[in-house]
């Protein structure tokens, strides 16, 4: 019989790495022969609310945003401009999930539902390995002291496994260090994403700690493209850019950059997300509402990127794409995507945001193949990784 494999991640964030990593993970434990269901936890509920300071708002169900979206289309429609922005919005936001959800029901295998970390410690699942996922699960500044994260909630004597997970930054914080620890001491093998994380948690338990590349990246582009729409989004040769502003604020730098790099390419400029309402590109395409699929199909195209996101910058590196990954800091404290580069012989995509300057010679496809050789190799350690702590 199929081992049984309950895996804790950021599954339902509105983002298209934490959807897309922990569809690749699901599929390739799965693909290693047993049998991986996602632990359909909500994250953020109440709980990281209340520690994060910020108002907390339930999940609204696709019923009430399709009413929100009926409402915004016919106040445009009566050219009311005083909720003109709200209107859109709420479009935009029902449309956003949609793409998600659709993606969801598809692509994910999911346990029961546990709206809190309360439901999930009063009717634990039952699995014969526990498994902490990846994306930024042991981030003091998201998840604070949550154990569900460490799956505490494990049964007594199951095996604990941690793949890819990631503390995102090189420290942290002192308050944490001595409850981590405790937690991470009961897993019976510890992966990570960053060598800054592996670093930091072998200090905490001193047990050997594995890097391991994201999930995304256990998928190669073959696979990724089953999954992908044939159709393209964009006619035209573009240009990609993808701004994740949370860790830092990129503008207007990256802007003015891309609009002379779009424009020294010949190419056409397409913003996926949006930019910051103060600003715009001239002749660009922007899509607001692209789900999971529409990512795949718009990395999978461009003929350049420009991202500050690190889902951006594994994706351009997967698919072999020429691209800049702009950072604050080339060793700031958020390391994902400097450690991540490094790893794969990269480094030289990597842009700092106060130093943007064209140069003459721009990554090409000659490098392209020396960093997909070494990306094929992290990827082999990895899921040796995988199969020797599922296997045993």
């Amino acid at each position: 019989m199929k081992k049984k494999v309950g895996i804790v991640t950021m599954h339902k964030v509105p983002n298209f790495g934490s959807a897309l990593q922990a569809y690749a993970l699901q599929q390739k434990i799965d693909f290693l022969g047993c049998n991986a269901e996602i632990i359909d936890y909500r994250y953020p509920n109440e709980y990281h609310c209340k520690k994060q300071g910020i108002a907390y708002y339930p999940q609204r169900s696709l019923l009430r945003l399709f009413l929100l979206n009926l409402i915004g289309k016919i106040l445009l429609l009566l050219h009311i401009n005083k909720f003109k922005k709200k209107a859109e919005d709420c479009i935009v936001r029902y449309r956003l999930q949609k793409n998600y959800r659709r993606f969801y029901r598809k692509y994910f295998k999911l346990s029961r539902f546990f709206d809190s970390i309360k439901s999930i410690f009063d009717v634990p699942p039952d699995y014969d390995v526990y498994m902490t996922g990846s994306d930024q699960v042991w981030n003091p500044r998201f998840v604070a002291d949550d154990p569900v994260f460490f799956l505490d909630f494990a049964k007594v004597g199951a095996p604990r496994i941690s793949y890819a997970s990631s503390i995102s930054n090189r420290s942290i914080n002192r308050d944490y260090e001595q409850l981590y620890g405790a937690y991470l001491k009961k897993y019976k093998a510890i992966s990570v994403r960053e060598n800054s994380t592996a670093k930091i948690v072998s200090d905490l338990t001193g047990k050997d700690v594995c890097v391991v590349c994201d999930p995304s990246l256990l998928l190669d582009k073959n696979e990724w493209s089953k999954i992908c729409p044939q159709r393209n989004l964009v006619k035209e040769k573009f240009l990609l850019l993808y701004i994740q502003s949370y860790s830092y604020d990129p503008y207007p730098d990256i802007v003015l950059f891309t609009e002379k790099m779009a424009k020294r390419l010949g190419l056409k400029v397409v913003i996926l997300m949006g930019l910051k309402e103060e600003f715009s590109i001239d002749g660009a395409l922007v899509y607001e509402t692209a789900g999971p699929l529409e990512f795949l199909q718009l990395f999978r195209d461009a003929q350049f990127v420009i991202t500050t996101s690190f889902h951006g910058t594994a994706f351009a590196l997967n698919f072999g794409k020429n691209f800049y990954s702009v950072v604050k800091k080339k060793d700031g404290e958020d390391c994902r995507i400097a450690d991540l580069l490094r790893q794969c012989s990269a480094e030289h995509h990597l842009l700092e945001i106060d130093s943007l300057v064209l140069t003459e010679n721009l990554p090409c496809s000659e490098t392209a193949e020396i960093e997909l050789q070494s990306l094929q190799k992290f990827r082999n350690q990895s899921l040796n990784f995988l199969r020797e702590t599922l296997m045993q």
